[in-house]
């Protein structure tokens, strides 16, 4: 398991929590994938699974703070944090079939990576944001991802 989620990763709010926790079965699935030797066809087949959950969950987190004035300036930057996200992992689709192993480790890597630091930081507020007395930031340092 690559990604491993802990309570330092709840920001409160269950949905998404939840929403959290399959994301990051579907990191650890592609990564199991990659170790035991997939030729990458995972990636075929685990990718477009991946990307339509990546904009149901978003899509979840924007709704929540959609049209709420006070929340404006926390939307702009929630909001291009998740097209950026989404055109990066468009960017793994394809490539020659002899770059799909390299491919897969760097998408795992930027999965990996990114998920936690946006539940940390830009999820983390948002909650705050929402419940007034969410959860605060876990210590810095904190480490969800291993790269064994």
């Amino acid at each position: 398991m690559r990604l491993k989620w802990d309570a330092d990763l709840e920001t409160g709010i269950r949905k998404i929590d939840l929403q959290h926790q399959e994301l990051i079965e579907m990191i650890n699935e592609l990564d199991h994938a990659l170790k035991s030797g997939d030729d990458g066809h995972a990636l075929d087949r685990l990718l477009p699974r991946l990307s339509g959950y990546v904009l149901f969950h978003f899509g979840t987190e924007e709704a929540m703070f959609r049209g709420d004035p006070a929340l404006a300036e926390h939307a702009a930057v929630h909001v291009c944090e998740h097209r950026e996200f989404s055109m990066r992992v468009a960017s793994f689709k394809g490539g020659a079939p002899g770059e799909r192993r390299e491919n897969m480790a760097r998408l795992i890597d930027y999965l990996c990576n990114w998920t936690v630091e946006h539940i940390m930081k830009t999820d983390k507020d948002l909650a705050r944001r929402l419940n007034g007395s969410g959860p605060k930031y876990a210590a810095a340092g904190a480490n969800h991802c291993s790269s064994a």
